[in-house]
């Protein structure tokens, strides 16, 4: 036999053993897969949870019922006997006749705190709103050269006060601050017009 006939029966037999190698593992494999089935029991569905028993009903006391007479009733205010009368529940703050709204019992006016063309202490009323500026038509007519013919205007809203500018040149100031558009007002708050200081008071 030739060297070369022995290279080839060793490949052969090497080529062999290999796929007898591979045969075994795969057929241990088979066998452990198919014992690890057997083993795993099938899962149990769950029971569905029962509901809680109902709870006895209380047992209901039954009362006698007299009717009064027509005079009897009246007296007791329509209230049947047998029965505890109900308390009536308490009224609302908005219910109360005693309780008033701060708003509604106010009296807002605007006084003068500094001005050049009219007399510092002045009061104006503004309970249904007031218009400010040189026109004669205006709530409140400043004659101030800073200020527009329709200023401004205190209106309203609610319960509560505010102030608006009516587009002015000069614009309407709230506490030293420029404002746009509208502004709720607050006790003891500076408007200021032009030159003229109007301090809001309730």
């Amino acid at each position: 036999m030739t060297e070369t006939g022995l290279i080839i029966g060793q490949a052969v037999f090497l080529l062999l053993l290999y796929l007898f190698i591979a045969f075994v593992v795969r057929a241990s494999t088979r066998a452990l897969k198919s014992s690890e089935l057997e083993m795993t029991p099938p899962k149990q569905p769950e029971p569905a949870p029962q509901a809680p028993p109902p709870a006895p009903a209380a047992p209901t006391e039954v009362v006698g019922v007299a009717v009064p007479a027509a005079g009897a009733a009246e007296a007791s205010g329509g209230a049947r006997w047998g029965r505890r009368a109900r308390p009536e529940p308490p009224l609302s703050e908005a219910a109360r006749p005693e309780v008033v709204h701060a708003a509604a019992a106010a009296e807002p006016h605007l006084v003068v705190s500094r001005s050049s063309t009219l007399a510092v202490g002045t009061t104006y009323d503004v309970a249904g709103g007031a218009t400010i500026g040189r026109s004669r038509g205006s709530r409140i007519p400043i004659t101030d050269q800073f200020i527009s013919t329709s200023h401004a205007r205190v209106f309203r809203k609610g319960h509560f006060w505010f102030v608006e500018d009516l587009g002015s040149l000069n614009g309407t100031y709230v506490n030293g601050q420029r404002i746009s558009g509208e502004q709720q007002l607050h006790l003891r708050d500076e408007i200021r017009v032009g030159e003229t200081v109007l301090r809001w008071e309730e």
